[in-house]
């Protein structure tokens, strides 16, 4: 007997990404088609890191539609997909869904989940990095973490130091979720202090796990930004030695993942772009009963 899940994945990938690197989308799709989870693709974005601009989820039918406006793209802002157009392409996708747009300026890319569990209960933690603070500079500190808490009720938020030489400061290279209580970060390629800062603020509510690596590289947090659904998990490759370490130690992480965890190699897009699956896909789970149309 089948049975039937009450919730349901979806991801999403910009058309660039089909367009410019075709043998990644076909890999990524085939994986998604074979474990059951939905994938469409979205029209008419500026660039592929479809992550960054789409709403984030804050739960169920939920989502917050931030202003997407990044420092890092200033001279470039041909590859800066509108916020008009995020909003177009989600309410088609989810015409059922809520999604409220916020003035506050923010990339998806630096919303990283997880949550802590107590007794019956679990709490959600938003993990953010301090860039949020300088992207949005009339804003004052407190106010913006008012408004944020407002938008994600019921939700903890801790916010990491920002490393300026990262421009695009975002957490989904630093952390990813190890169910509940549990973090793998990537802290070892940030400098000594700050990432000690990361380390201390994380473990104020986490088990901080560090990748295994026998070489810590300017690739390697691409292998925490991962594609991570119900079904099944897709990690990077970047075509080093590193590759096969780290698929090993995320599948001794997800012992229920077993035969579900895959390697896609993506070096030339992580080595051009600074981004790896996660920047890549736009994902969220809501209750199957819901409908959900193709942008």
């Amino acid at each position: 007997m089948k049975i039937l899940k009450s919730t349901m994945d979806y991801v999403f990938f910009s058309e660039n990404l089909k367009r410019y690197y075709p043998k990644v989308y076909n890999e990524l799709t085939e994986i998604l088609s074979k474990h059951d989870v939905h994938y469409g693709v979205l029209k008419g974005t500026a660039d592929y890191w479809c992550r960054d601009y789409m709403p984030v989820q804050v739960d169920g039918n939920s989502f917050v539609q931030f202003k997407y406006h990044p420092d890092y793209l200033e001279g470039l802002r041909d590859y800066e997909t509108s916020t008009e157009t995020s909003i177009k392409l989600a309410k088609t996708i989810l015409p059922s869904s809520s999604i409220c747009v916020s003035p506050i300026v923010a990339d998806g890319g630096n919303f990283t989940f997880g949550s802590i569990k107590k007794g019956r209960g679990y709490t959600a933690v938003v993990i953010m990095t301090e860039k949020i603070f300088i992207e949005n500079p009339d804003m004052d500190r407190k106010y913006l973490v008012s408004l944020m808490e407002k938008l994600f009720p019921n939700h903890k938020f801790l916010f990491l130091p920002w490393d300026r030489s990262d421009v695009c400061g975002h957490t989904d290279g630093i952390l990813h979720a190890v169910g509940s209580n549990k973090v793998l970060v990537n802290l070892k390629v940030y400098p000594d202090d700050i990432a000690a800062k990361m380390r201390s603020q994380l473990e104020s509510y986490f088990k901080v796990i560090d990748l295994e690596l026998s070489d810590y590289h300017n690739m390697s947090w691409a292998y925490i930004n991962m594609i991570h659904t119900q079904n099944v998990i897709i990690v990077p490759g970047v075509g080093r030695s590193t590759d096969e370490e780290a698929l090993k130690h995320i599948k001794k992480l997800f012992p229920e993942y077993d035969g579900r965890i895959y390697q896609v190699q993506m070096q030339s897009i992580v080595k051009r772009g600074g981004g790896a699956l996660n920047c890549l896909s736009w994902s969220f789970t809501i209750n199957s009963s819901l409908k959900i149309r193709q942008a």
